[in-house]
């Protein structure tokens, strides 16, 4: 039997009060932002990947990127730009863009006129694994099934670097859903995700984990012209304690997702 059919309520009363809590968790990390993010509709904030509109009647899925939900909650969707990374510097170069969001390299140079700002936040890579796994390292990865997000940040890099056999879903709820119905040996994601993920005692039975073998932290670029107020709102929309709010929040969203859509009970 799953760990989620465990649990002492029902599934229209379980929808009821995550949905109620995933509102107000929203509604409170939003009117944290200052007043200035607030009235922010003209600005261009770019990311790697914008998620399209869901279809009508489509399962509601949350992105596996922290950076989108930040953005989607600091500014209105139209100013949300999905931005190439090769692209990032022109665009904030020529005013383009205001700010970006996601991963840069410490050593790639940077056009004149635009700043960087490494944000406390983890986006390296961590596997999850049941508690019974005989993968205790990621080389044991070699030869064996990686259930990764195609919205997520590590497609290709678990077969070139541990010959892994990488199963892409269409969302981390979709990847985490099949590491529970035994589809793969492990799921990688986020560490930033993962780890408030096995916070919940349902997930108790997969916290076995590979710790990231190298680290990643998000960075923030933007124009060095923007005014004061837009520095100071850009950069709390980043702060880690916003950025810890919304990984909770994330996490409970993608638990509950999967905890739907589970059908059959966790492989044994």
């Amino acid at each position: 039997m799953s760990d989620f059919a465990l649990l002492p309520v029902s599934l229209t009363r379980a929808a009821a009060l995550i949905r109620t809590t995933a509102v107000a968790a929203l509604v409170g990390f939003i009117v944290t932002v200052p007043a200035v993010a607030q009235e922010a509709g003209g600005w261009r904030v770019g990311v790697a990947e914008v998620p399209p509109a869901p279809e009508p009647g489509a399962k509601p899925r949350t992105s596996a990127r922290i950076e989108v939900l930040a953005g989607q909650a600091t500014a209105h969707a139209a100013t949300l730009q999905a931005v190439a990374q090769d692209q990032v510097g022109r665009k904030l170069q020529q005013s383009d863009l205001d700010g970006w969001v996601g991963v840069w390299s410490a050593t790639e140079d940077l056009p004149a006129g635009v700043q960087r700002r490494v944000l406390d936040w983890s986006v390296s890579p961590m596997a999850i694994m049941r508690t019974d796994t005989d993968i205790h390292q990621w080389a044991d990865l070699a030869g064996r099934t990686v259930c990764l997000s195609a919205d997520g940040r590590y497609v290709g890099e678990l077969a070139a670097r541990h010959a892994a056999i990488e199963q892409v879903y269409p969302s981390a709820t979709d990847a985490l859903l099949a590491l529970r119905v035994g589809r793969c040996d492990a799921a990688v994601q986020d560490e930033g995700l993962l780890r408030q993920l096995l916070r919940f005692p349902e997930w108790r039975k997969f916290s076995a984990q590979l710790a990231p073998e190298r680290q990643v932290t998000l960075v923030q670029l933007q124009r060095a012209d923007l005014s004061a107020d837009a520095v100071a709102a850009l950069h709390q929309s980043v702060a880690p304690a916003q950025l810890q709010k919304l990984a909770q929040q994330q996490a409970k969203s993608i638990a509950f997702e999967v905890y739907l859509d589970q059908t059959v009970p966790d492989c044994h």
